[in-house]
Parts: structure tokens; sequence; C-alpha cells
């Protein structure tokens, strides 16, 4: 087990890849042109995998306030990218969904992030991003069956 000293530095460098990411990622989708950001793009890629999350569910994956998740969502759903809908299981919960015009913006953009993740991840081998994608998978499986959030 690393000791306390290391575990500092690797959440500050968690911390620090977020951020950077997140820039590079805002710097790079306005130099496509695309009138976009990171928090708007990252609860639609949500919706690509697990269409019909809630606004709740986004917000914590997106990790901001479910009242920032729901202005994000508004402005998107103004812009035709996302469409709210009843959700099946609850009368209280929303059910959102891409649109047409939403799963054309992300290829559009699918690019711009493939760009940014090999700039990121250049001098890695194959083989290194692999046992990186592993190691991070396996933090995250790791804190998901530990007790701290139950």
């Amino acid at each position: 087990m690393p000791d306390a000293g290391d575990m500092r530095s690797i959440g500050l460098l968690l911390r620090g890849i977020n951020f950077d990411f997140r820039q590079a990622v805002d710097t790079a989708l306005r130099a496509a042109g695309t009138e976009t950001t990171f928090g708007e793009i990252s609860p639609m890629m949500s919706l690509r995998l697990e269409p019909g999350l809630n606004g709740a569910q986004l917000a914590r994956q997106g990790m901001v306030s479910a009242q920032a998740m729901n202005t994000v969502l508004k402005a998107l759903a103004s812009k035709n990218y996302v469409e709210r809908r009843p959700h099946p299981h609850s009368l209280r919960a929303d059910s959102w969904h891409l649109t047409k015009d939403g799963l054309r913006l992300l290829e559009r953009v699918r690019v711009v992030l493939e760009r940014v993740t090999a700039t990121m991840l250049s001098g890695f081998s194959a083989r290194e991003i692999r046992e990186f994608e592993d190691s991070l998978q396996r933090c995250v499986d790791n804190l998901e069956r530990s007790s701290l959030f139950r």
C-alpha cells in the first residue's frame, strides 16, 4: 500500500488531469467552432450510453449540483440537442434523451475528443494505455464496492 504522501499525490494528479483535460477539450471545441463545452458534451455522452437518465443521475455523473445540471439540460434542450420525456417509473422525475441533432453534434465532437485524448496519451504505448485504463477501472470498481458511499 502506498504511503500517505503517495496517495495525496495521486488525488492531486487525478484532479489536475480532470481540470486540464476539460480545459483542453473546451479550447479544442471552441477552435472547431462547435459552440459547446465539455460541460454540455459530458451529459450528452452519458445519454448516448444510457438513454433516459434523469437529471439527478446526470448531475451525479457530471459531479455537479442538480440545479447546475438542470440549467445545462435546459440550454441543451433549447438548442434541440436533448429532449425531456416522462420518466417510465416516476411521475416526479424526468427522462432525458438525445435528439438527432444531439447525435450529430456528438459525432462532430468525437474527433475533437479523440484528438485531445491522443495528445494527453502521447508517448504511451498501446500496452501502457490498456494498463492505465485497467488501473483506472480498478479504482472505480474498488470505490463502488466499498462501504464508503453506503
